[in-house]
């Protein structure tokens, strides 16, 4: 690298907080948003170092070839995206905030070249390639970066959702019940299944009650799944009874040539618990 590139470099790390200063003072006021100029003295605190670190890493364009810089600018983005994806920050604010410091950083560079008269104009148009580029593979690789974040946080809330929809609750010692609501497909009929073998197992079961009250549809498939549920108990040791068929399913079923042979069924719940208890 050149040494007015060099100087430039150092011109950059010695200014970082000129530029965040006034990457900062540009904010506006969005109630609950990070880049908010109203939000709490800890996040502001967050932002400078963070955004310090982003200088270091994109500076070093002017002192080092692509293939080596790329390691620092990879580390920023992960690091920050994830934080951004847990701060409920949406991709676009953080594209925005991008945006207005690219300008900021440029207006800088614009003042160095202007203030050094040994700068040319190739060595501004080598500028502009290698910043235009960091910039540019920033953009791309935090948004790749929030998505991976974003659906790994969305997997494991689905994780507690498909937990939560489908609890084994004890009535009583050896005796639980199933509550199945809303539409059932055949990953939310897998989830299920997987669920209540693995309570049954622990609440040391010898009777499930599968209550279907709530459920409007069922296809072929996740017929199959239930009846492979039902089996699976068996296996185990653990008596299912299905309850609560409503009109519409059971019509469904003969339709689809759905065979409730050898399955205990009753009308409703209150009917079945009331034959087990008799």
């Amino acid at each position: 690298m050149s040494q007015i590139s060099k100087d430039l470099y150092e011109f950059i790390i010695q200014n970082e907080c000129s530029l965040t200063d006034e990457w900062l003072s540009k904010r506006i006021k969005v109630d609950g948003s990070t880049y908010s100029k109203n939000a709490a003295l800890e996040i502001e605190k967050q932002l400078r170092l963070q955004n310090t670190k982003f200088i270091e890493a994109v500076s070093l364009v002017f002192i080092q070839e692509r293939g080596e810089y790329g390691n620092f600018i990879e580390d920023w983005v992960a690091t920050v995206a994830k934080e951004r994806v847990q701060q409920a920050v949406p991709l676009h604010e953080v594209i925005t905030q991008l945006r207005i410091f690219r300008e900021i950083y440029w207006g800088f560079v614009r003042k160095f070249f202007e203030e050094n008269p040994d700068a040319t104009s190739e060595d501004a148009l080598r500028w502009s390639e290698a910043i235009n580029h960091a910039f540019d593979y920033i953009i791309e690789r935090f948004a790749i970066h929030h998505h991976e974040a974003t659906q790994r946080i969305l997997a494991s809330q689905q994780a507690v959702i498909n937990e939560l929809s489908s609890p084994v609750i004890p009535i009583k010692k050896g005796v639980g019940i199933l509550p199945l609501v809303g539409d059932i497909d055949t990953h939310r009929a897998k989830v299920i299944l997987e669920t209540a073998l693995e309570q049954s197992v622990k609440r040391q079961l010898h009777t499930l009650y599968i209550d279907l009250s709530a459920v409007a549809i069922i296809d072929t498939m996740v017929a199959q799944q239930l009846f492979q549920l039902m089996a699976s108990l068996k296996i185990i040791g653990v008596q299912s009874v299905l309850s609560g068929i409503r009109p519409e399913i059971a019509q469904t079923a003969v339709t689809l040539g759905i065979n409730f042979k050898d399955i205990k069924i009753q009308a409703n719940l209150m009917r079945a618990l009331e034959t087990y208890e008799s």
